[in-house]
C-alpha cells in the first residue's frame, strides 16, 4: 500500500487544522451518509486528502504518536467506503439502490444543523445557494422570480472564482438553481468545477432538459450530486401541465426523477401547493415513498420578486389547508408539529439566511436568501470574502452585520398571539406582501389554521382513549 484516494463520491472540509479543534464534515454521496471527525481524526483525514501518499502520511502520524492507530483508522475509512487503494477501480459506478438517508433521517438532520451552527460560531459560511438564471423553460402560474431580466447568467470563470473564495470561507455545501440552471450553457461545468473542489453539490431543476439531453443528465449522475430537486405538481399529468403552462413537461419531469433513483441519486420531489393540486400531495408523497425519495409540500405562496400578488389567486384555501393539516396521510400533517416557544425565540436570528448560507443572484448581487430581496453587495463591486470577513469584524456599516443583528424582538407584528407559536416565520414573505420585518398574511393565515388543526387532532386522541 503506497498511495490512497478518496473516491469521487465524497464531499468534504476541514475546518481549523492543527488545533484541539479541528473539524472534518464528511458526506459520503454515494451512500447518503454523513461522517463527522474531530481533534486528531480529523488533522489525519487532511493529510490523507492533501498528499495520498501512504510514507508521508506515516511519517505525519509517527510526529503525532498516532502510528500505531493509523492502519485501523484507514481500515475503517475503506469500511465506510471513504477510502480507496491504487489499486481499486475508482471508475465503479455502480449504485446498487438504496433508501436516501441510510442514516436516519432525524439524526442527519441534527448533525447538519449542528454543523451549521459550529461553522457560524466558528467565522465559517456553511453553505451558498447560486441562481445561475433567471430564465426558465417553463411559464408556472406561481413563479416569483423576474420577468424582465431572465437573459442574464453568470458565466464559468465568474462562478470558478465564486467557487474558491466560498471554499475559502468554508462553504461545505452549494446550491444551483434558477430560474432553470441548466439553461446557462456552463451550468454543467459550473457544477463539475465545484464537485472537484470537494463541494456537496444539490441542483434545482425542472427536469425538462435532462430528459432532452441523456448526455447531461448522465453527467449529474457521475457527478454524485447530494441531492437533485425536482418539481412536480401532481401525478395527473394535465393538473401538472396546467400549473407549468407546457404540454409534455408531466412526461419528462416523470421519467427523470424514475431514471434518478434508479441510478440511487438522492432526489427531493418538490411538490409545491396551489388551489389546484393541493389534494395531490397526498398520491405524490405515496409515489416519493415508492421509489425512495424524498417530498415536500409547501404552500407558502409569495408574491413574485418585483411585487406581483397576481399568482395569489392560486392559493390554497383554509378548508383544503385544514384537510391537509389533518390527514394522516398528508406530507403536511401537524400531529406531531413542535409549538414553537415564543418567550425563547425573541432573543433568536430571524432565519439561517446571512449567518448559515449566502445566496447569489444572476446579476451578482449577494442576498441572506433566495427569496429575502435585501441587497448585501454586488460581486461586481467587491468580493464575497469582503462581504463575509466585514460581518466578522462588526463592521457596523456592513449589510450582512446590520441582518445578524435582526432578531425576533424586532418584528413589531408579530408573535403576540397563541396560534404565532405555529408560525414559522419568513422575512422574505413578510418583506414581500408588506415591507421589510412586516408580517406575512399568509403564514398568519396558515398558523391559525394549523392551530385548530393541531388542537382537535389532540381533543379527539384525548376522547377516543377516555372511551376505552
Amino acid at each position: 500500500m503506497t498511495r490512497l484516494i478518496q473516491p469521487k463520491w465524497l464531499a468534504y472540509q476541514t475546518y481549523k487544522f492543527g488545533t484541539e479543534d479541528s473539524r472534518t464534515f464528511i458526506s459520503n454521496e454515494r451512500l447518503h451518509e454523513y461522517v463527522l471527525l474531530e481533534g486528531l481524526a480529523s488533522d489525519l483525514w487532511k493529510v490523507i486528502s492533501d498528499t495520498q501518499d501512504y510514507n508521508k502520511i506515516k511519517e505525519w502520524a509517527i510526529s503525532k504518536g498516532l502510528d500505531k492507530e493509523l492502519d485501523g483508522f484507514i481500515d475503517e475509512l475503506k469500511a465506510q467506503d471513504l477510502i480507496l487503494n491504487k489499486t481499486d477501480d475508482i471508475t465503479n459506478t455502480q449504485t446498487d439502490i438504496q433508501p436516501v438517508g441510510c442514516d436516519s433521517e432525524e439524526e442527519t438532520l441534527k448533525l447538519e444543523e449542528d454543523m451549521m451552527k459550529w461553522c457560524f460560531k466558528n467565522g465559517y459560511l456553511y453553505s451558498l445557494f447560486v441562481e445561475l438564471t433567471y430564465n426558465c423553460n417553463l411559464k408556472c402560474v406561481h413563479c416569483y422570480n423576474p420577468k424582465n431580466i431572465s437573459n442574464i447568467y453568470i458565466n464559468l470563470d465568474k462562478m470558478k472564482q465564486i467557487i474558491d473564495e466560498a471554499r475559502e470561507l468554508g462553504v461545505f455545501h452549494i446550491t444551483f438553481s434558477g430560474g432553470e440552471c441548466t439553461l446557462n450553457k456552463d451550468f454543467i461545468k459550473i457544477a463539475e468545477y465545484a464537485r472537484n473542489k470537494r463541494m456537496s453539490v444539490e441542483i434545482f431543476t425542472n427536469g425538462q432538459i435532462l430528459y432532452d439531453n441523456p448526455e447531461l443528465l448522465e453527467r449529474i449522475i457521475k457527478l454524485y450530486p447530494y441531492r437533485v430537486g425536482i418539481s412536480m405538481y401532481s401525478l395527473n399529468e394535465d393538473i401538472h401541465e396546467q400549473i407549468t403552462s407546457a404540454k409534455g413537461s408531466h412526461h419528462k419531469t416523470l421519467s427523470v426523477i424514475k431514471k434518478l433513483r434508479e441510478k440511487n441519486i438522492n432526489v427531493q420531489i418538490k411538490n409545491f401547493l396551489l388551489s389546484i393540486n393541493c389534494k395531490d400531495c397526498i398520491s405524490v408523497k405515496r409515489f416519493a415513498d415508492e421509489i425512495q425519495a424524498n417530498t415536500s409540500g409547501d404552500t407558502s405562496l409569495t408574491p413574485t420578486i418585483e411585487g406581483d400578488t397576481k399568482n395569489f389567486k392560486y392559493i390554497v384555501g383554509e378548508e383544503d389547508l385544514y384537510e391537509l393539516y389533518t390527514n394522516p396521510n398528508s406530507p403536511l400533517n401537524v400531529k406531531n408539529a413542535v409549538k414553537r416557544d415564543i418567550n425563547k425565540l425573541l432573543d433568536e436570528g430571524l432565519c439561517s439566511g446571512g449567518s448559515f448560507s449566502l445566496c447569489v443572484t444572476p446579476e451578482l448581487e449577494i442576498r441572506p436568501c433566495v427569496s429575502l430581496p435585501i441587497n448585501l453587495g454586488n460581486l461586481n463591486d467587491t468580493c464575497l470574502k469582503d462581504i463575509w470577513q466585514s460581518s466578522l469584524n462588526k463592521d457596523l456599516n456592513s449589510k450582512l452585520y446590520q441582518w445578524q443583528q435582526v432578531s425576533f424582538k424586532d418584528l413589531k407584528e408579530c408573535y403576540k398571539e397563541d396560534y404565532c407559536a405555529f408560525c414559522t416565520y419568513c422575512a422574505g414573505m413578510g418583506m414581500l406582501e408588506n415591507g421589510y420585518l412586516k408580517k406575512s398574511d399568509v403564514l398568519c393565515r396558515q398558523a391559525k389554521v394549523k392551530q385548530k388543526a393541531y388542537n382537535d387532532i389532540h381533543k379527539n386522541k384525548k376522547e377516543e382513549i377516555g372511551k376505552v
